[in-house]
């Protein structure tokens, strides 16, 4: 609100900017390293390494439970990559930053808020 007060309304370049903080922070949260966004897809890209802790917790299930309910907003696949398999999380139909934040808002929601 003190940026609105002092200098305006923000711009919708600024507003993107932070809204790619969010998606980085919830995307983190969800266990994603990395997320892309190109050609009206959104790929976020889970811990490469396979043995990693992080796929027997609670937080990797619940994200697995809320795909399987909600097929229809993202899908889990597997690439192969240079360095063996990674596992993706997959949305379609993603053609902005609000967009994107609006389909990662759900996991915030369902799974990192009850964590």
């Amino acid at each position: 609100s003190e940026l609105i007060d002092r200098f305006g309304e923000i711009p919708s370049q600024a507003e993107d900017l932070l809204n790619s903080v969010r998606i980085k922070w919830i995307a983190n949260s969800i266990g994603l390293e990395k997320i892309v966004m190109k050609k009206g897809k959104m790929i976020g890209y889970f811990i490469a390494d396979q043995q990693s802790g992080f796929y027997q917790t609670d937080t990797f299930t619940k994200v697995l439970q809320f795909v399987q309910s909600h097929a229809q907003l993202c899908k889990i696949k597997e690439k192969q990559t240079r360095n063996g398999l990674r596992l993706l999380l997959v949305f379609e139909r993603i053609t902005s930053v609000e967009k994107a934040l609006s389909a990662l808002a759900p996991f915030e929601t369902k799974i990192v808020s009850k964590t």
